[in-house]
């Protein structure tokens, strides 16, 4: 695994022409495009549930399929990365993600439901590698996590535009409408992406990729990575659960209206863009590049946020923390994202990059297959949120352990 351990040098030439920031604003957009999708599983979960007549496990199993799909698609997709660039990949797979959903809003049953939705995982599942290896192409060592941190921030205001506009949209027409409108525009948005997105200028001394399908398996096998694998599935089981049923707990248990709920789900996703800007910048300049201490910082705020969202659902009247546990959970579950990245990028030697960081998700979409089920499973035998919540600590203090044995290399 030679070509895993190379570092990049330090006398290495890098673009240095503006576009790169551009080139961030495209891949932005992309994100918030694919989240805002994702999201509205589960803000729009209280009309889809009682139109399909689902539990709440079926729920979760909503965003499994999501997963699975997902899961198939990364390492493949980011060797093709690798290989052949960047643009047609995004134009492709927003494309998609937005014929998809509008496909979507004509389900007339749960298993159909499925069905679609594990072809949209396929899709959705060609951004994260690509766009993060577009990032880690564009930009040199010192300021990459902050132009990561950047471009990861589209997925949370993703987060926040579904929070504020789909529960209205819904209320007015209908959420089968308000996804098929979505879906239409999201799709007519792949013309702009082919328009601006780009490949990076070869760089002297980069490494020319080739086509060979063992390194998925030698990838896989790698010890390092096969570490940050498993801390991406706590990271992205937690936050998967936090996003499928924060909105079903507020309605069902604390009895806020939807509208209320939506913006406390976009309030997570806002706090959690301006947390992976400030990770991203503490790590590049104050930490000189060092990510771990910020992830174990991450992952402990996380297990404090669960463990205060179980304690309102256990006792009510704590009530008033809600919204410091919701913050909490922004800052941590919702803003680990682009410094995981960066390391999971930079772990790899710069011709693997896509297939590295593919690798790293594939383990983490196994966290968001098998962990909401569960957690809605939880719900539906306990009739209580409660135990599910402390559920989702235990995720957080399984990803502080793991965290404390990964070694960072220099």
């Amino acid at each position: 695994m030679d070509r895993i351990s190379r570092k990049e040098k330090p006398g290495e030439n890098w673009p240095s022409t503006e576009y790169r920031w551009v080139i961030v604003g495209v891949l932005w957009l992309v994100h918030a495009i694919g989240f805002l999708n994702f999201s509205s599983l589960g803000i729009l979960a209280p009309f889809i549930q009682e139109d399909l007549k689902l539990t709440s496990a079926q729920i979760g199993l909503f965003i499994s399929a999501v997963s699975i799909g997902a899961s198939l698609t990364q390492m493949p997709v980011g060797l093709i990365a690798d290989l052949a660039g960047v643009r047609l990949v995004l134009t492709l797979g927003v494309g998609l993600m937005g014929l998809l959903l509008a496909v979507f809003s004509f389900a007339p049953s749960f298993p159909v439901a499925i069905v679609i939705l594990l072809v949209y995982g396929l899709a959705t599942g060609m951004i994260n590698p690509t766009a993060s290896r577009s990032i880690m192409d564009w930009f040199p060592p010192v300021g990459r996590a902050t132009a990561m941190g950047a471009k990861q921030t589209g997925v949370n205001f993703g987060g926040i535009l579904a929070g504020i506009l789909l529960p209205a949209l819904a209320l007015t027409f209908s959420w089968r409408k308000s996804l098929l409108m979505v879906g239409i525009v999201e799709a007519a948005c792949a013309a702009l992406i082919y328009r601006f997105a780009k490949e990076a200028p070869l760089k002297p001394g980069s490494d020319k990729p080739s086509f060979e399908w063992r390194k998925i398996f030698h990838t896989i096998l790698h010890r390092d990575i096969r570490t940050l694998g498993g801390v991406a599935f706590f990271f992205m089981a937690s936050q998967f659960c936090f996003s499928a049923y924060l909105t079903l707990f507020l309605t069902r248990e604390l009895h806020y209206s939807v509208i209320l709920s939506g913006r406390y789900f976009a309030l997570s996703y806002l706090i959690g863009a301006a947390a992976r800007i400030l990770w991203s910048l503490l790590s590049d300049y104050l930490f000189r590049g060092r990510r771990k201490g910020i992830l174990v910082l991450i992952a402990w705020i996380m297990l404090l946020a669960s463990l205060s969202m179980s304690l309102i659902a256990f006792f009510p009247a704590a009530s008033s923390f809600l919204l410091a546990s919701v913050l909490a959970f922004g800052v941590s579950g919702i803003g680990w994202n682009a410094i995981f990245i960066t390391i999971l990028g930079e772990t790899a030697g710069k011709e693997s990059i896509g297939l590295a960081i593919g690798a790293g998700f594939f383990f983490g979409f196994m966290g968001s297959l098998i962990c909401p089920p569960l957690f809605g499973y939880i719900v539906d035998v306990t009739k209580a949120y409660g135990p599910a919540w402390l559920f989702m600590a235990s995720l957080a203090a399984a990803n502080v352990l793991l965290l404390m044995r990964f070694k960072e290399k220099a």
